[in-house]
C-alpha cells in the first residue's frame, strides 16, 4: 500500500466552500468577504507580514486543524491572485463583496477586514494615513468599518443625501486599492515581519 504525500499544493475550496465551511466554525471567524478585505490590506499595505501570523488571526484556533488545511490554502491562493493583480494588472483586480438579497453592495465587512490587517503593522501605515493625498482615498474604505463603536461613522452621518452620495462607493475600492499598493511600494521592500 503506498501514499501519495499531501503537498502544498492540495485541494482548495471554492469561495462559496469556503464561506460554508466558515460558517460551520465555532467560534465563528469573519467571513469571505472580511477576509478578502483584510488579504487587499495586506497585499497593499505598507509591510509584509508573515501568512502565520495573519492567518492565526484570521483563523484563530481553527488555524492548525487539519480539517482547515484547504481553507488555509484557499485563502493563501487568494492572497497570491490579489497580490499578483495588484501588481501586474490591477484593471482586474475585483474585491469580494457581501450583498443583499436585493443586490445591494454592503462595504461593512471588506472594511471591517481592512481595518482590522492595519492593525498588524499599524506604524508602518501611521506615516501614510497622515499623508493627505493617501488618507483621504484610504478614509473611503474605513469609513464603512463598525469595528470602533459598531456603526460606520458614514452611518454616523444621519445624512441621507450624504448616505446616497456614498452608496456607490464600493465602484471605488478596487481604484483605491490599487492606488495604495503603488504608493507603499517602496515601503513593502523595507519591512518584513
Amino acid at each position: 500500500m503506498s501514499f501519495k504525500r499531501q503537498t502544498a499544493s492540495g485541494r482548495t475550496l471554492s469561495l462559496e466552500q469556503l464561506e460554508i465551511w466558515l460558517d460551520t466554525l465555532d467560534p465563528p471567524v469573519a467571513g469571505v468577504s472580511s477576509i478578502d478585505g483584510f488579504l487587499a490590506a495586506l497585499a497593499a499595505g505598507p509591510s509584509i507580514i508573515n501568512p502565520d501570523i495573519w492567518l492565526k488571526r484570521i483563523l484563530r484556533e481553527h488555524v492548525q486543524s487539519a480539517r482547515s488545511a484547504p481553507a488555509r490554502r484557499t485563502i493563501l491562493k487568494r492572497y497570491n491572485q490579489i497580490c499578483i493583480e495588484l501588481a501586474e494588472c490591477p484593471e482586474v483586480y475585483a474585491p469580494i463583496y457581501m450583498r443583499t438579497e436585493d443586490g445591494e453592495v454592503l462595504l461593512e465587512d471588506f472594511a471591517n477586514g481592512f481595518f482590522t490587517a492595519m492593525h498588524l503593522d499599524m506604524d508602518a501605515w501611521k506615516p501614510f494615513v497622515s499623508d493627505r493625498d493617501f488618507g483621504l482615498p484610504l478614509a473611503v474604505i474605513l469609513g464603512q468599518s463598525t469595528i470602533i463603536d459598531g456603526i460606520s461613522w458614514i452611518d454616523q452621518l444621519q445624512d441621507p443625501l450624504a448616505n446616497q452620495a456614498l452608496a456607490d462607493t464600493w465602484r471605488m475600492i478596487p481604484q483605491i486599492i490599487s492606488f495604495i499598493h503603488d504608493q507603499c511600494a517602496f515601503a513593502r521592500t523595507l519591512t518584513v515581519h
